[in-house]
């Protein structure tokens, strides 16, 4: 498993085991089940915290990277033209220059009568460029623009009209994939390919990151591992939901040197997003992503804390 000296992937074998056909379930399930063990809450609550602190960690070292401070550019390039080449489905001319991303913002009055700026889905091309910079490791680029008094980058992590699409799609996508394969190998399920049978959550998640939607800039690291392990190839380039398909031919485990440079990606992926988004003043709110993970979902309590003015784990 991935990061297995500081994530503590036994948690999930000895509290989760893989069934067939699980007849206790209508209809019966294929997938993974609570062992339903004494202190699995306590056990899967140190699980989530040991997770979350090696993002914390590795982030803070890549936070020391860069400078403290960065002087805000009004005119100019923000990322190459051999970048905006390699990735021309979503940079262009225009979001390459920085006085676009100011000349996009938008002055808007909240209720208190304050006035802030911000961007909304009209301008999600830029939540779009935030993602392919991420991927790409431009961090001195975004971590300028998160300091820059005149580009409300924060504004662009939550954009959606129907689905989202903002740039924490980035973290959602690569968080999701990441849990799925090293909780796979952890199960017993990754080698033998059963997990491959699993048809809701092996499905559902080939269809969040190589399925269509608006602004998928997020499933590139993805795409490019799909098609590489022949997942995706000429006769099926997107993964739609509700798909016929055979467990041999959707298999992504074979190579698994390649499925661990994958997971290298998806983490890092993971605390460079941490980085930007503190940068920008807010929370990753890392555990209130993971409680609603396969296979966490259901079984980690959590409650409301008035006093925080969020969800935290009980």
């Amino acid at each position: 498993m991935h990061q297995g000296h500081n994530i503590p992937w036994d948690t999930i074998s000895t509290n989760f085991k893989f069934s067939r056909e699980d007849k206790r379930f209508t209809p019966p399930l294929t997938g993974l089940v609570s062992r339903d063990k004494p202190g699995a809450q306590n056990e899967l609550r140190h699980f989530i915290k040991k997770f979350t602190a090696a993002i914390r960690m590795f982030s803070e070292t890549e936070r020391a990277k860069y400078p403290a401070t960065f002087t805000p550019l009004s005119s100019g390039n923000l990322f190459t033209d051999e970048l905006r080449v390699k990735h021309s489905e979503y940079l262009n001319e225009r979001n390459q220059r920085i006085d676009y991303w100011i000349a996009r913002a938008q002055w808007t009055v909240s209720e208190d009568g304050t006035s802030r700026l911000t961007y909304n889905t009209g301008q999600a091309e830029l939540a779009e460029a935030v993602k392919v910079l991420l991927y790409e490791n431009e961090m001195e680029t975004l971590l300028m623009l998160a300091n820059h008094p005149l580009i409300p980058l924060a504004s662009l992590r939550n954009l959606h009209w129907g689905h989202h699409f903002g740039f924490s799609r980035v973290m959602e996508s690569a968080l999701r994939a990441y849990l799925f394969f090293n909780v796979a190998e952890a199960t017993g399920i990754l080698e033998n390919g059963s997990y491959a049978s699993m048809h809701y959550e092996y499905s559902s998640l080939l269809s969040e990151i190589s399925g269509s939607m608006d602004y998928p800039a997020q499933q590139i690291p993805h795409q490019k591992f799909l098609e590489e392990c022949g997942v995706l190839r000429q006769n099926r380039t997107r993964w739609t939901y509700g798909d016929d398909w055979e467990e041999s031919e959707s298999v992504a485990h074979k190579d698994y040197g390649r499925l661990q440079e994958y997971l290298k990606t998806l983490f890092a992926l993971m605390y460079r997003y941490d980085v930007l988004v503190r940068e920008c003043g807010l929370d990753p709110e890392w555990e209130d992503e993971m409680v609603f993970q396969w296979p966490l979902r259901g079984n980690v309590k959590f409650e409301w804390d008035d006093v925080l003015g969020k969800s935290v784990i009980v």
